[in-house]
């Protein structure tokens, strides 16, 4: 598994994807909109009663997130990020 990051606002990604998990400049700049988009859907599950009560339900909730997929092998979570960039 990568390392983690910090957090930051969503309209850094663009400069936070320019520097490796190493701290380093990448050699060949990343341009996010040039990457294939790609979407995974997620579900949220949450447990409607007790656990011990037969009669509870479990109901979950698809998650959408978005992923731009680079050519060198890059994958970067967009989710928050498409759409606002270009405003």
């Amino acid at each position: 598994m990568a390392p983690l990051n910090g957090t930051f606002d969503v309209s850094r990604l663009d400069q936070q994807v320019q520097i490796q998990t190493n701290g380093k400049k990448r050699k060949n700049p990343v341009d996010l909109k040039e990457c294939a988009l790609k979407e995974l859907i997620q579900y949220d599950c949450q447990l409607a009663g007790p656990k011990e009560d037969p009669r509870s339900r479990v109901t979950c909730k698809p998650v959408l997130r978005l992923f731009r997929q680079c050519a060198d092998g890059l994958t970067v979570e967009t989710t928050s990020w498409e759409g606002v960039h270009d405003q």
